[in-house]
């Protein structure tokens, strides 16, 4: 976001501004981008083992489903994030940042073939 040195008070919320929300915001979509680039380490690791380890496997398949929840929450946040962010700068939330569940992707898919 480019907004976030905006002085304004947010109301409501106490000595915060509108930009300390716009960085809460970058920094909640930050930690969410990031558990796409753990699930990908996670599955190149395993598809470059040579052999199929069944103990190997179950590890990666666990790692994968923790991502996958974590994954969840920081979606929630910083759906959250934005939402108070935008509300504060006197942008209107586009319809697609008013939904509080992350849609299914391919990398959830990849995960799953792990």
């Amino acid at each position: 976001m480019s907004f976030t040195s905006d002085p304004r008070p947010a109301v409501d919320l106490g000595p915060l501004t509108v930009g300390d929300l716009a960085l809460r915001s970058d920094k909640a979509h930050a930690e969410h981008l990031a558990t796409y680039t753990a699930a990908t380490v996670l599955h190149e690791a395993f598809m470059s083992m040579p052999a199929y380890d069944e103990e190997a496997h179950d590890l990666v398949d666990a790692a994968c489903r923790f991502i996958r929840e974590y994954r969840e929450k920081t979606y929630t946040e910083w759906r959250s994030a934005y939402r108070a962010w935008a509300t504060a700068a006197g942008f209107e939330i586009p319809p697609e940042m008013t939904e509080t569940t992350p849609e299914a992707d391919d990398t959830d898919d990849a995960e799953s073939e792990v």
